[in-house]
């Protein structure tokens, strides 16, 4: 893939803002994106002095093509983790970085792909933590007798954050409704059947609200020398633990 003209550059530039928007949309380091804008860009050879800014909210990127200097921004949301599409994304980059793309039109082409493959159907997510439900309450302290409550805990946590990820609720919202709705319905189950440690079932209903991403995410930019994001990301993963904090001691004070 050559650049023959400076609407290619442009076009590639294009390319690539989109590029790192759908990597920080299903949760990408910060690192881990302006690198990869950098070496896609980096690749060609009449583009020069390269430069690639990367936020949680925004993406800059400016280069100069045969002496002009050519600057886009993106502005971006932060979507749902998808580490599968983020595999498929750096392949995609190793591959042009490589030369192994034969076209711009190509790699566009190949990252629509890539956003539009479809996720796992709801029942396969609901299934997958619903069998890992009882591991987690033996972990927190809780018994194998308690598999059942925490199989129906787990699968109602699993159904809302589906629905809540469909009907696009906000994100602190639905972390706070969903600690909420794991402390009642614990609550509820323990007024009517035998469990022996209702918090560990609580424990349950909460591990798929912990931004676990989010906190590795940060780490990881700390330790690649990008403080400002490693900051934010971690303001913004206390922030999600306050909401699932708040709404735990709401349930408490309701059941």
């Amino acid at each position: 893939m050559q650049l023959t003209c400076k609407k290619d550059a442009r076009d590639l530039m294009n390319f690539t803002v989109k590029f790192g928007r759908i990597m920080l949309f299903y949760g990408a380091e910060i690192y881990r994106v302006e690198d990869t804008i950098y070496r896609i860009l980096s690749s060609f050879e009449k583009n020069q002095t390269v430069n690639v800014l990367v936020s949680y909210n925004f993406i800059l990127v400016s280069l100069i093509y045969e002496g002009s200097n050519m600057t886009t921004m993106r502005r971006v949301n932060i979507g749902d983790k998808n580490l599968e599409k983020i595999s498929l994304l750096n392949n995609l980059s190793r591959r042009i970085v490589a030369g192994e793309v034969e076209d711009l039109d190509c790699a566009f082409f190949t990252l629509k792909a890539i956003r539009n493959t479809k996720p796992y159907k709801d029942i396969t997510v609901v299934l997958a933590l619903v069998i890992s439900a009882p591991f987690f309450a033996v972990m927190f302290g809780g018994t194998f007798e308690d598999y059942i409550y925490s199989f129906i805990i787990m699968a109602l946590e699993a159904y809302f954050l589906i629905y809540a990820t469909k009907y696009k609720l906000m994100f602190y919202l639905s972390n706070f409704l969903g600690a909420l709705i794991a402390t009642v319905g614990t609550n509820w189950l323990a007024n009517y059947f035998p469990i022996q440690n209702p918090q560990s079932i609580i424990i349950v209903g909460l591990m798929p609200l912990v931004p676990g991403v989010q906190i590795t995410n940060s780490v990881r930019d700390f330790m690649a020398g990008d403080y400002m994001s490693g900051l934010v990301g971690t303001m913004a993963a206390s922030f999600i633990s306050i909401a699932i904090a708040l709404g735990v001691v709401l349930g408490l004070r309701l059941s």
